[in-house]
């Protein structure tokens, strides 16, 4: 029994102790990160204080008359020619410091992660991308003006202003609309403001028989005695068809939309040009038939568009009255 005892002591004595953490190791390896890190504060201090003088000398270049010269008065240009120099400024002041601090590797794999996020940032944010870009080459190119009349694919309206994602206009019907710059750039746009003469037309028929020359002269004078109907361009009465015993007329005639509502006049010229073909030839001409519309009331309708366009607008016009146009 006794030397069971004995042999079990022996076992137990001869047996490993549980190995134990060691917490020497681990605060010695802090107090030396530490160490570290107090020994790299001066240069650390030095590059923190070398991108914040960076940043603001951007700045400072970003406020500098060269920055207008280069823009002129377009106000988004000034916009992006400021935050590419302010940034362009900070990063190679971050470069600097980093470099300044024995971190190239940083600066490698910082700029990895720059282009592995921006490409995943394109494809999220694609069409965001090409409404900006296309807003700066349309605030470039100034394709039209403020409180141009304009067509743009199917939308028609007055340009009331354009943002970095759309060009807002205030439709003929007085509904406001935001059209992508994406869009913008890429549709045909027809702009009725920059010819103050525009043509209206329309079709009748008439008896076809051999007094049908003295008829189209007689319906281009009605016409032309319309008020709003331009004397030059000359109205022109136009055989388009015959069969049946009737000729197929076009009318066509000018207005100046400053001045005329371009379907006023269209409506009253019809109005003319059906009196006259329903007119004896030997009859007197009648006295001059006139738009029926009140004085003003063109230029009425565009002023309170252009009222409403400009409350509902809301946002910083990037186009330029004087630029020229395209």
């Amino acid at each position: 029994m006794n030397g069971a005892f004995a042999a079990s002591i022996l076992a137990a004595a001869a047996a490993p102790a549980a190995p134990s953490f060691d917490w020497s190791a681990v605060r010695g390896r802090l107090l030396a990160e530490l160490y570290r890190f107090l020994a790299a504060a001066p240069l650390l201090l030095v590059a923190l204080l070398l991108t914040m003088a960076a940043w603001w000398f951007g700045g400072w270049l970003a406020r500098r008359t060269l920055i207008d010269c280069m823009a002129g008065t377009n106000p988004f240009l000034k916009n992006l020619l400021a935050t590419t120099l302010r940034g362009g400024c900070a990063l190679l002041g971050l470069a600097t410091g980093l470099q300044l601090m024995n971190a190239t590797a940083i600066v490698g794999a910082l700029l990895g992660t720059a282009g592995v996020v921006g490409i995943a940032l394109g494809f999220a944010f694609k069409d965001i991308i090409e409404n900006y870009i296309a807003g700066v080459l349309l605030s470039l190119r100034q394709p039209f003006r403020p409180h141009d009349h304009v067509r743009i694919a199917e939308h028609e309206g007055l340009v009331m202003a354009m943002t970095a994602r759309a060009t807002v206009l205030m439709t003929l019907d007085g509904n406001q609309l935001r059209v992508p710059n994406a869009i913008v750039f890429k549709s045909v746009i027809l702009n009725f403001s920059q010819n103050p003469s525009r043509r209206f037309e329309f079709d009748l028929s008439a008896p076809f028989d051999g007094a049908l020359e003295a008829t189209q002269a007689r319906v281009r004078r009605r016409v032309e005695a319309v008020d709003g109907v331009l004397r030059e361009p000359d109205t022109d009465v136009l055989l388009v068809s015959s069969g049946d015993g009737k000729a197929g007329v076009r009318v066509r005639g000018w207005i100046d939309q400053r001045r005329s509502d371009i379907d006023q006049v269209r409506s009253a010229a019809l109005r003319a040009a059906t009196a006259a073909l329903q007119a004896d030839a030997a009859a007197p001409e009648p006295a001059a038939a006139a738009a029926p519309a009140r004085p003003g009331a063109p230029e009425r309708t565009h002023q309170h568009l252009l009222r409403a366009g400009e409350a509902a607008a809301g946002s910083r016009d990037l186009l330029d009255p004087a630029a020229p146009a395209e």
